[in-house]
């Protein structure tokens, strides 16, 4: 081996540690981007879920539903606020589930009996 290639030969070295170092760093970057964007949904589709579950429970003349918190992340409705009968709690939840692109209800409705 002559003077010259054992010289280059440590340079090469950690040129190749390097270009590996940078092409495990660009993998991982990759990985978690695809990852986090199979998580991601449009916010739009949960403004639209929020206002189509909102004004369903408008029109659902049976029952008093009108002050009843929606709040939609990830296409998963969380409804909050306080009805007074377990039929109405359970109301609003099949009201929420009837909307298109929603993927579950998280249902924290209270209920408390009108006083009489």
């Amino acid at each position: 081996m002559s003077a010259s290639t054992a010289a280059e030969d440590p340079a090469a070295r950690i040129r190749a540690t390097r270009a590996w170092r940078r092409l495990s760093a660009l993998a991982l970057i990759v990985i978690v981007a695809v990852g986090s964007g199979c998580a991601s949904r449009d916010p739009w589709q949960d403004a639209r879920i929020e206002s189509e579950v909102k004004a369903r429970l408008v029109e659902e003349k049976s029952a008093n539903l009108t002050r009843l918190g929606v709040v939609s992340r990830q296409a998963v409705v969380r409804l909050t606020g306080t009805v007074s009968s377990e039929e109405q709690k359970a109301l609003a939840e099949r009201v929420a589930t009837s909307v298109g692109g929603v993927r579950r209800v998280v249902n924290e409705l209270e209920v408390r009996p009108a006083p009489g």
